[in-house]
């Protein structure tokens, strides 16, 4: 749906230079006739969702972000493409300023929320859906929590994985838990390195709680002008993914994950080349790591090991577990 969403709006003509600032050219999302993608007088996108007449117009409290603008029961001028102009009350959802990065950012994220919606969707499915918009451009004021290229690395592994949905599902909803993806005994740790494959590890990634097991998934990785973005990654999950709401939770988590540098998802690149020809699994069992146990009274302990001269074979127990473990595998 993104991509039609992206082509509705730019086939968008402007409203005449003298229209009222209610007044949008606008297009309804097939499959949603509730809702309409708009354009209004500069050039901004806008989603329109219709809502009953009840209550007075203007009724609830606008929100004014820095980026994003919502009212709701506000009477518009639609005009459609073929200039048939109409009145009705609407929840108006703007995405403010010029700036176009941060419109395609607006329209690409709309997919999912839009898509987990029913045709005719009740008033609180609406209010549900814009405040789940509102929040990831509130995550995108907030400080990155992560480098992109880890995030970067752990979407490539989802992209290639034979059940991406699956690792969507055991994917942190924090970038600072412990591990990357977890589900029930089994932990999966992504872990970037250049040309040499050495990785920084936390005490408790190589050796986790009692009864758990944990594999690395180690990628090389190089900058690329012709490589891939973070999009073009969350683009290809999209097309192999179809529950709505695990799309949700991957933008969601993207969002939180690279805060105000959201910019970044867009034009840093890396070389899939690369990063597919490196991929490997390890067993955390067999990664050198500090012997025995620590004593209480220390933690928060960190190291970096180099794995260039590691056996890089994956032990076929930990294939037979099912679950995590084998959805990871690349198809």
């Amino acid at each position: 749906m993104s991509a039609e969403i992206l082509r509705l709006f730019a086939a968008l003509p402007l409203p005449p230079g003298d229209s009222p600032a209610g007044r949008f050219s606008a297009q309804p999302i097939p499959g949603i006739p509730s809702c309409s993608i708009g354009k209004d007088t500069a050039g901004n996108p806008v989603l329109l969702v219709e809502t009953d007449e009840v209550g007075p117009r203007g009724q609830g409290d606008p929100i004014v972000l820095e980026n994003l603008s919502v009212l709701h029961n506000v009477d518009c001028r639609l005009q459609s493409q073929g200039g048939v102009a109409n009145t009705a009350r609407f929840s108006v959802v703007r995405c403010c300023g010029d700036d176009r990065t941060l419109h395609e950012y607006f329209l690409r994220v709309l997919a999912p929320i839009l898509g987990a919606l029913p045709p005719r969707p009740q008033r609180r499915q609406v209010v549900d859906a814009i405040n789940t918009l509102i929040e990831l451009f509130r995550r995108a004021t907030q400080p990155p929590r992560k480098t992109v290229q880890g995030l970067w690395a752990e979407l490539f592994v989802m992209q290639v994985a034979s059940d991406p949905a699956h690792l969507i599902r055991c994917w942190h909803t924090m970038p600072e838990d412990r591990f990357d993806f977890a589900e029930g005994r089994q932990r999966l740790e992504v872990k970037t390195a250049g040309r040499v494959r050495a990785h920084h590890f936390s005490y408790e990634q190589l050796c986790p709680s009692a009864g758990a097991l944990s594999v690395v998934a180690s990628v090389l990785m190089e900058r690329s002008a012709g490589g891939q973005s973070v999009n073009d990654l969350v683009d290809l999950i999209r097309q192999r993914v179809t529950e709505h709401h695990l799309l949700v939770h991957l933008d969601a988590v993207v969002a939180l994950t690279l805060g105000s540098d959201w910019r970044a998802a867009q034009v840093d690149r890396f070389d899939r080349q690369l990063a597919t020809e490196s991929l490997r699994f390890l067993d955390a069992r067999t990664i050198p790591c500090i012997p025995g146990e620590l004593p209480p009274e220390v933690s928060d302990i960190h190291f970096r090991v180099d794995l260039t001269r590691h056996s890089l074979d994956l032990s076929e127990d930990l294939f037979q577990a099912g679950g995590l473990f084998l959805a990871m595998l690349p198809i």
